[in-house]
């Protein structure tokens, strides 16, 4: 042992442990080196990641806070011509409410810019749009191609007069009133813009970077105009794309935090070096492990919906571009929107609704076990996806099990509210992209509402089949309408006592010098839908007065839509046709059928009256074919109820149906209303209908439809009834 004093145990034994500490100290110092810059980047990055996805995020939820807003038939008629503050006030103007996303709102005219309304009270600077925009309005009409017919959207951010705020601008549009649109070599029916722009904005505020450092766990975040000055920052563009201000944050730069206490132990008691670098690995892995869960919750919420926890719309596109990508895959859509989901939430509130669709989502969770996804698009529309070579069969299943599911009540606090859903179903492959599958999937569930909801619908190439004939047929009615060649037929009423001619209705036809020939019902539907039943009612109107002029003694009955009932000047407008034929109102009856009334009671009721007063008579038609009550009947105050012929043609067989037409008869009496059979085609129908009470009858028995001259020529040969007396019902 003696060997090893002196320079033999400074060479052989100190030299070694000092080269090994000195080793272990620098190995120390460069591991924590690492860690340290490790750790500060792997900080930044993730900084960098949340903020740009949480500044995202509110951007795409103000877009499509605009776009659903500005597609909006309220909105598009509140807008119009004189802006409705009142209206803007109660339906936008309150940001403090429970869902919104947004600090201002502004509906902007698209034609000079001038602000018309917004919610920036006592702001008297907010005038023209580029207080608002952070740019010029022209340059923002730039990015909107298709403002004029109602399409188009804008978002970015820009320097408000408020301050730096994240903007959506969106024209708004009444999607119920189409106008075509050329998109390359065919046109398509988008939602006509009544030349106003609708923006939404989200300040970018001090409290909303403080709610940003406190959800992300960041902190110093700050806005930046001077982007070359910043190094810690994320560029954002204004709405015409131009780089406009910068988001910066301070890094805490946790490596540096982390190591100091290391270095100072290490420097301290090197026998703990070890030690100390466990704990820093060990801190370190810490470290990585929570910002790897943070990333993955900003992922997960970026892919799941909110209320329900289900997978959302860009979950589900994700998947379908992925099964698009494999080989022979097969998948079916099964796209489910809630039938009544509006009443619920109009008749208790948006509490009660959401948490409906709580239990909507969990129910369709557990019924979608065996599918490869179930999503929320939002609102009251689900999608749940099945793939494999039986995924139809499991669709189909699926869909009959969730509506046999609705069709029992949902009992939420005491509240019992009811539901149903149409569902439809569309196939796809490895060659179908995600907006074909979701349009098709789409339209068969439409076609399943049309079909009488509650029940689920397959999509098949017809359906864009007679899409694209109903297009053709609204473009030629559009012309139809504007040349006046519409047809226009009568078919005589005869009063049931003395077997004379009481009246006419006026029934609409296809034009014969058209190549196609298109049924009445089915031309008037495609004008409710396309926008065109305004005019084509107001033409219908028109050409029947003109016919009316030659029969003075008669009534005259002419079929209106539940739609015309929306238009405020509905009224005044068949007055005016009236009046320019020197019609008296007393000789005027509109008919219409029960079904139709349903979708807005209050409003026809206003409307009836404000007609009834006039002195024009309101007739319920097809009575028997809907769900009306007398409850019902007694709201509305119906001059004549027209009973359908389903009802009468069964009369002689069916003591039922005659018993039906009793019991109206019975009901119309205590009313004051008249009461007309539709459909007689027999003389002993006559008699019996006559026997029970009928005060008019209707159908080919007596007269089939024909023109104005050829009613011309039969009253030459025919004595007339004299039109009663008109009851107008205040």
């Amino acid at each position: 042992m003696r060997r090893m004093t002196g320079w033999r145990f400074l060479l052989v034994i100190a030299l070694p442990l000092v080269l090994a500490s000195l080793g272990a100290i620098g190995l120390a110092y460069d591991l924590l080196n690492r860690v340290q810059t490790s750790g500060n980047q792997a900080e930044h990055e993730r900084n960098k990641l949340v903020i740009g996805k949480a500044l995202q995020a509110e951007e795409m939820e103000l877009a499509r806070l605009v776009t659903q807003n500005a597609r909006w038939k309220d909105a598009a008629e509140h807008t119009a011509n004189t802006p409705d503050a009142k209206w803007f006030a109660t339906t936008w103007g309150n940001t403090i409410s429970v869902g919104v996303n947004y600090d201002i709102v502004a509906v902007v005219d698209a034609n000079d810019g001038r602000v018309l309304l917004h919610n920036a009270v006592g702001n008297s600077d907010i005038v023209f749009a580029g207080a608002l925009l952070g740019r010029d309005l022209p340059e923002i009409k730039a990015q909107l191609p298709s403002a004029a017919e109602g399409t188009g959207l804008v978002t970015g951010y820009a320097n408000t007069i408020l301050g730096p705020a994240i903007v959506a601008v969106a024209p708004i549009s009444n999607p119920d009133a189409g106008v075509d649109v050329m998109t390359g070599p065919e046109s398509v029916t988008a939602a006509a813009s009544n030349g106003r722009l609708l923006v939404f904005a989200r300040l970018l505020d001090e409290k909303f970077m403080k709610s940003v450092e406190k959800k992300l766990l960041v902190r110093g975040v700050t806005l930046g105009v001077d982007l070359s000055a910043l190094s810690n920052h994320i560029v954002f563009s204004d709405l015409t794309g131009r780089p406009t201000m910068a988001l910066t944050w301070q890094d805490r730069e946790l490596g540096a935090i982390l190591t100091q206490s290391s270095w100072q132990k290490a420097s301290a008691v090197l026998g703990f070096l070890v030690v100390v670098m466990t704990g820093i690995a060990l801190v370190c892995w810490r470290l990585i492990q929570q910002l790897l869960a943070n990333e993955d919750l900003a992922n997960h919420n970026a892919l799941h919906d909110h209320l329900t926890g289900l997978p959302n719309r860009l979950a589900l596109l994700q998947m379908i571009r992925g099964l698009a990508q494999s080989p022979d895959s097969q998948y079916v859509l099964a796209f489910a929107d809630l039938d009544g989901f509006k009443e619920v939430n109009d008749s208790y509130g948006h509490e009660i609704g959401d948490r409906l669709i709580c239990m909507v989502g969990k129910g369709l969770r557990k019924l979608s076990e065996n599918a490869r996804l179930c999503c929320r698009m939002g609102g009251d529309e689900f999608i749940v996806l099945f793939e494999g070579a039986t995924a139809l069969q499991q669709a189909q299943t699926f869909a009959g099990q969730l509506i046999s599911i609705l069709a029992l009540p949902f009992d939420i606090d005491g509240r019992i509210a009811t539901v149903g859903a149409s569902v439809g179903l569309a196939q796809g492959n490895n060659g179908t992209d995600e907006s074909e599958i979701l349009r098709r999937a789409d339209i068969a569930m439409y076609r399943a509402k049309a079909n009488g909801k509650n029940r689920y619908c397959i999509y098949d190439e017809s359906f864009d089949t007679e899409r694209n004939e109903n297009l053709s047929i609204a473009e030629e009615l559009k012309q139809i309408i504007a040349t006046g060649t519409l047809g226009i037929e009568f078919q005589p009423v005869i009063n049931a006592r003395s077997g004379l001619i009481a009246g006419v209705e006026a029934l609409a036809r296809w034009p014969m010098s058209s190549l196609r020939r298109v049924a009445a019902d089915k031309f008037i539907a495609i004008a409710e839908t396309s926008g065109l039943i305004n005019v084509l009612g107001e033409l219908i109107l028109d050409r029947a007065c003109r016919a009316a002029q030659a029969w003075p003694e008669l009534r005259l009955a002419v079929n209106i839509s539940a739609i015309q009932l929306n238009d405020p000047n509905f009224v005044k407008r068949a007055l005016a046709v009236l009046a320019t034929h020197g019609i008296a109102p007393n000789r005027v009856e509109f008919e219409i059928t029960e079904t139709s009334l349903i979708h807005d009671a209050d409003k026809a009721s206003t409307v009836f009256k404000a007609l009834q007063l006039a002195g024009i008579k309101i007739a319920l038609d097809d009575f028997g074919t809907g769900f009306s009550s007398i409850g019902y009947l007694r709201r509305f105050h119906f001059d004549r109820i027209k009973i359908d012929k389903s009802i009468i043609s069964k009369v002689l067989s069916n003591p039922g149906e005659l018993a039906i037409v009793q019991g109206t008869l019975l009901v119309a009496r205590g009313l004051s209303a008249e009461v007309t059979a539709e459909g007689v085609e027999c003389e002993d129908e006559v008699n019996i209908l006559r026997l029970a009470g009928c005060t008019e009858l209707q159908g080919f028995y007596f007269y089939k439809s024909m023109d104005a001259k050829a009613i011309s020529a039969l009253l030459s040969k025919t004595r007339l009834l004299p039109t009663p007396r008109t009851q107008i019902v205040a």
